[in-house]
């Protein structure tokens, strides 16, 4: 079957913590509120995709766990195709606990569970399946699924663009096979040791990225905007502004909100500042997947 993207990633179960004021190491502190909601970079970008109005196949894996049975139901209920999520019995459904302050900064820890357990066989028993113009993955699988999938879409002729997260997931092999990446600043001093504070020093680093063999660099500064690095041209995007509350999801938001608009333009620039729209409206709600706009809502800030 033949989709806009094909979305392979992490499927977990959020925890998130609302504190009036982060906690010191070691305290004990009341909070505002504990929620339980749908959650990982993959899914949140496949809901993305969806929302704004593509076609988008899900490759991930969940346990076989209520859990797992919850955030199916959630991606369906936002037009995902979960036909080729797979349900691992040996581990339980990603989880991961999110704490949120008072700036609406987010921290989080969690573990991967069966979003680690999908192999290559599995990749290539799913890509036998289905096409697409885009793959758009992270760094929140198994190594060898990212690799894989990398792989089978490069050889297709697919437009590949990595998300480079979280920090802790990155691997230089995947780089490779990339057309183009997504890094926040956090990822972008892992790849490059470059601290970004300002357009210089995110020049630099897309610079010193573009080195490793990737074609295209679009730097994610937050509320600073993002770079646009294509082939040694660059152009800056600034952010919407907006009241952040809650910005859980944003970069995923921003980068599924980059496939969407460059299947539609071929124009990373104008991609980057639709994403940019997307990104400033999820930050200004709070909530999950129902926070992340549609093409509608997108289409009236533009």
């Amino acid at each position: 079957m033949k989709y806009d993207v094909i979305l392979l990633g992490s499927i977990n179960m959020d925890v998130v913590v609302d504190v009036p004021k982060y906690p010191e190491y070691g305290d004990t502190v009341f909070c505002n509120s504990i929620k339980m909601i749908p959650g990982g970079k993959g899914a949140n970008q496949a809901v993305t995709v969806g929302r704004l109005g593509k076609q988008v196949a899900m490759v991930g894996a969940v346990g076989q766990d209520s859990a797992g049975d919850q955030l199916i139901k959630n991606l369906e209920k936002q037009h995902v195709d979960t036909e080729h999520v797979l349900r691992i019995e040996q581990e339980g459904t990603g989880t991961f606990v999110a704490t949120i302050d008072q700036t609406g900064e987010n921290t989080m820890m969690g573990t991967k569970g069966a979003n680690d357990a999908i192999t290559t066989a599995d990749i290539e028993k799913v890509f036998s399946d289905i096409e697409a113009e885009i793959l758009l993955v992270q760094m929140e699988t198994s190594r060898e699924s990212i690799l894989a999938a990398m792989k089978i879409a490069k050889e297709r002729g697919m437009f590949v663009i990595l998300d480079p997260a979280p920090a802790d997931g990155i691997f230089e092999e995947a780089f490779s096979y990339a057309d183009l990446v997504l890094p926040n600043n956090q990822e972008t001093e892992r790849i490059t040791g470059v601290k970004v504070i300002d357009q210089a020093t995110a020049l630099q680093a897309a610079g010193k990225i573009h080195e490793l063999g990737i074609p295209n660099v679009i730097v994610k500064m937050g509320a600073d905007g993002s770079l646009v690095y294509q082939e040694g041209e660059t152009t800056f995007v600034e952010a919407l502004q907006v009241n952040a509350v809650d910005t859980i999801g944003a970069g995923d938001c921003f980068a599924g909100a980059v496939a969407c608009e460059f299947l539609n333009t071929n124009d990373l620039v104008a991609a980057a500042k639709f994403a940019s729209i997307a990104s400033g409206i999820k930050v200004s709600r709070t909530g999950g997947h129902d926070s992340i706009p549609t093409l509608e809502e997108v289409k009236a800030r533009q």
